[in-house]
């Protein structure tokens, strides 16, 4: 009964009279030392957070406000709520304790904190609704009156294709509604992002006919045939060629060649099959199973174990992706990850051995570091690396569709963030990769290394164009 009245002592506390009053609010409510978009951005990310773990409604996008409310002014340093504490979960103080430890000296009061986030709330409702009709890709993009410095209308910023964000005050930059909202995504909950997100692939979603047995999968969903088998037999071998050549995720790329994005689209969950949605029906040569989609799952997961798999030298066993330099020395963070695999005897403008940075304009450096993600001399390897990277992309974005998690271990500032288009810190990048390389480039006396580190970059650059295809063709 004391708890119950104390609840309802907060419930009053948080009550606002006026207008006025609630604009008051929401100018006191953002935190001391942070930008207006860096404080609600961050409010936005612990309220996500928190919808995450506690009872929620509306389409998972929302929690309780007044759990919300008492969470919050529990992990303030002058709570007044312990006798409602135990009334809520502990991870969840947990979770919100964590979340604001580094700024819960400038907290705002729980009141105006809680009206910053109802503003959050209401923004959010509206997005919800809004998002499916609005244009997510600015007028400027696939435009050349807009082209700035470098003569085409795609922003500099796009995935893959450059890592100067200095550049970008040399363009024309057009104020439009898609801008804004990408300027503004921080804003929007992670529930309201998933939401949107599900609601793009269920419209983009390939119909399928259905077939006249209910128990029988459509013609339209192709068989997969997959000789495990055969592949554990090359993967335990020194033989990095039978690797190459039998490993599931090379078979599956061989019988898939010819298949369309649309055909990767399908979501077709068949009866009895635990309501997993497939794109085809797999096939395991000689093992006696039946996909009641515990096969479907299975290979996905074996694949991008293989392309990781590592042999006797701690290379690449398939050559698709190699380990960084963080993960072969084991120093630094991010010991277990993966970048894309370089091609041999593979090329760039920053390999050439006549090239004098001392000679070229600031203009001239600019297009040749915009530029240099595409300007690198191709050859087989490359080409054979580029096919097996734009496939691993499709296999990740039909993982992602159909609800399986799979374990791809790539660089966050190189692939993750570059793919969302957030803003990237170039020595921060480097050093979650090559931590020694970073190092050398800080001390600016060798400059061998920062030519290396720029054809490392550019490099990466170009792949991840053929990975993030891949994902775009099936997402």
């Amino acid at each position: 009964e004391n708890s119950s009245s104390k609840i309802s002592s907060i419930s009053e506390s948080l009550d606002i009279e006026s207008l006025d009053e609630f604009q008051t609010l929401l100018s006191a409510g953002k935190i001391q030392g942070l930008k207006d978009m860096d404080s609600d951005s961050l409010i936005a990310s612990v309220y996500g957070k928190l919808v995450d773990v506690l009872p929620h409604f509306s389409e998972g996008v929302e929690c309780s406000f007044m759990d919300c409310a008492i969470v919050l002014a529990s992990a303030s340093p002058q709570s007044q709520v312990n006798d409602v504490y135990s009334s809520i979960d502990a991870n969840v103080h947990e979770v919100a304790s964590e979340s604001l430890v580094h700024v819960m000296d400038r907290l705002p009061p729980t009141k105006a904190l809680m009206a910053r986030i109802a503003m959050l709330r209401a923004l959010n409702r509206r997005a919800h609704v809004a998002l499916p009709w609005l244009p997510m890709r600015p007028s400027q993009e696939g435009s050349c009156i807009f082209g700035g410095l470098h003569g085409f209308g795609a922003s500099l910023e796009r995935a893959g294709r450059t890592w100067d964000s200095k550049s970008t005050n040399k363009w024309a930059q057009v104020t439009s509604i898609a801008s804004r909202f990408r300027n503004c995504r921080e804003l929007f909950f992670t529930g309201t992002k998933r939401t949107f997100l599900e609601g793009v692939m269920d419209a983009t979603t390939t119909p399928t006919p259905l077939s006249n047995d209910e128990y029988e999968l459509p013609r339209d969903v192709r068989t997969l045939r997959v000789n495990r088998l055969k592949a554990r037999r090359a993967m335990t071998s020194n033989d990095n060629n039978l690797k190459r050549k039998h490993s599931v995720f090379s078979q599956m790329q061989r019988e898939m060649r010819g298949w369309s994005g649309a055909t990767l689209r399908r979501g077709f969950v068949a009866k009895g099959h635990g309501g997993q949605k497939r794109a085809f029906k797999v096939k395991l040569v000689g093992e006696g199973v039946n996909d009641y989609s515990g096969p479907y799952r299975e290979v996905f997961t074996d694949s991008m174990q293989e392309v990781t798999d590592l042999d006797d030298t701690g290379s690449s066993s398939l050559g698709v992706l190699e380990p960084t330099a963080n993960n072969q020395a084991e120093v630094g963070e991010g010991r277990d990850l993966f970048m894309f695999a370089r091609p041999s005897d593979s090329s760039s403008i920053f390999s050439e051995e006549k090239l004098k940075l001392d000679q070229l304009s600031t203009e001239e450096i600019d297009l040749l570091k915009s530029f240099s993600s595409i300007a690198h001399k191709k050859n087989e390897s490359a080409r054979e690396i580029e096919e097996a990277l734009l496939y691993l992309g499709r296999l990740a974005g039909t993982a992602c569709r159909h609800g399986i998690p799979v374990d791809l271990p790539l660089p966050l500032g190189m692939v993750w963030k570059r793919l969302t288009e957030e803003s990237i810190d170039t020595k921060e990048t480097l050093r979650e990769m090559d931590i020694l390389a970073s190092r050398r480039l800080q001390d600016g006396s060798d400059h061998s290394a920062a030519l290396v580190t720029d054809e490392l970059l550019a490099t990466q650059r170009r792949l991840l164009n053929s990975f993030a295809e891949g994902i775009s063709s099936v997402l």
